[in-house]
């Protein structure tokens, strides 16, 4: 577990040759169907050109069964769209991907621990669609700052980190493992069980052939659950 957490904390890496600002605003939802299956949505909307312009949206769902209360294993659809400038016009670049998820919860003390895995088949529309997988790991800690003794409601902050790695067909997205990695920071509100809202900061590690690019991101994200 040490190195997992060395690993997901420590390897921003690498110089960034670019940079840029965007904003993003993240809608995540679990309905709960069965006390074993849960529906989850997601939906993120993503700006570019200094928070000016819409230039992605990503709409992603799953069916997910409960292996008791603190793991659960899912299966997933997501569907990305990049709006690129071309000559004087946008194009529409789309992505498919369908997913595998392990996600394990626990707690030390009131901190709440999130440890996530994913496996991603994605199809990458350019002149044509080109196949890939993913691999991601995500660590999140969720920190009550001013909340009730059991976090149904009150105050926290989240620390984040994802690392992306391209685990086939690398040649056919940036020619390296590592395809991003994602640290995050934020400050959020417990409404209640079922609500969370949060807004944080992203600084966004991209590797392309080209060299490896930063973006700082601004989130707002809705997390909600019934």
């Amino acid at each position: 577990m040490k190195t997992v957490l060395v690993l997901l904390f420590f390897s921003t890496s690498a110089l960034a040759q670019g940079s840029g600002n965007e904003a993003w605003i993240f809608f995540s939802h679990t309905q709960k169907l069965t006390p074993k299956f849960d529906l989850l949505a997601d939906v993120q909307l993503r700006s570019s050109d200094h928070i000016t312009v819409l230039s992605a949206i990503l709409l992603r769902t799953a069916l997910s069964y409960n292996l008791n209360k603190k793991q659960s294993v899912a299966i997933g659809y997501a569907h990305k769209g990049d709006w690129q400038k071309g000559e004087g016009e946008k194009t529409y670049l789309p992505e498919h991907r369908v997913y595998e998820q392990f996600m394990q919860n626990f707690k030390l003390e009131r901190i709440e621990i999130m440890l996530r895995g994913r496996l991603e088949q994605r199809m990458v529309k350019e002149e044509s669609y080109n196949f890939s997988q993913r691999a991601r790991l995500l660590l999140s800690l969720q920190i009550p700052l001013v909340a009730d003794w059991d976090f149904t409601k009150g105050i926290y902050v989240n620390l984040q980190n994802e690392i992306f790695l391209n685990v086939q067909h690398k040649n056919r997205v940036n020619g390296s493992l590592l395809d991003q990695n994602r640290p995050y920071i934020s400050g959020g509100y417990r409404l209640g069980k079922g609500m969370d809202i949060e807004l944080g900061y992203t600084r966004w590690l991209q590797r392309e052939y080209t060299g490896d690019e930063t973006t700082h991101v601004m989130q707002l994200m809705v997390t909600t659950s019934l």
